[in-house]
Order: C-alpha cells, then structure tokens, then sequence
C-alpha cells in the first residue's frame, strides 16, 4: 500500500492513502484517507458521481475540484491519472475527467480493511 503526500490550496501536507469503490451507479469512487492514531481515517472524496456515460468505464472519474481544488495536480504529479481535456459542469462547479494510470490501480487499496 503506497503512501502519498497531498498538498492543499494552502500549502498543508497530508500524507493520505488512497481506497477504491463504486458509487451506486457502478461509477469509480476514490477515498482518501489520512494517519489517524493508529490507524488511517476519512480525509477527503477525491471522486464526484455525475451519472454519464463517460465515467460508467471504472478506468476514468471525475475529480471534486470544488472541495480540492489542488487534486488534479495530486493526480498528475504521482502519475495516478491523465487529464482528458473534459469536464462536466455540476452547480456552479466545471468537473475535469481524469483517465486513471495503471500506476493507480497497483497502489490503491480496493477496500478500507486492506489499509488498515
């Protein structure tokens, strides 16, 4: 299980782990959890479930930039995802679709109980 270092909008590091799952949908779900006391716990949803067809494939999810704004750059810089040059407007916020690496789904956990 590969540990990251998640820097926000104001320049906090955040070492986080990342989890996999699906939304109700079946759409790619992406967990971010953070060192608790112990043991590692929510942090942040990486992923938002807009229900369309481009993201129906689990290799491809669209990113919360709303709440992190600094996660496209998370996503590039460790390799875990390419941005496809597509967003999808929700609200007021513009998503971007991000294509998911091979880098990604080796060092993700499927579930919680594997990080801890």
């Amino acid at each position: 299980m590969k540990t990251f270092e998640f820097t926000d909008q104001w320049g906090g590091v955040t070492r986080v782990r990342l989890v996999r799952g699906a939304y109700a949908d079946g759409s790619l779900a992406v967990q971010m959890l953070c060192e608790g006391d112990g043991y590692w716990e929510p942090f942040a949803t990486l992923t938002v479930n807009l229900c369309d067809e481009r993201n129906q494939n689990a290799s491809f999810a669209y990113v919360d930039t709303n709440n992190l704004p600094t996660a496209p750059e998370f996503l590039v810089e460790n390799g875990l995802a390419t941005y496809t040059g597509l967003t999808r407007t929700s609200g007021f916020c513009a998503y971007p679709l991000f294509a998911l690496t091979s880098e990604f789904f080796e060092t993700c956990a499927n579930t919680v109980e594997e990080v801890r």
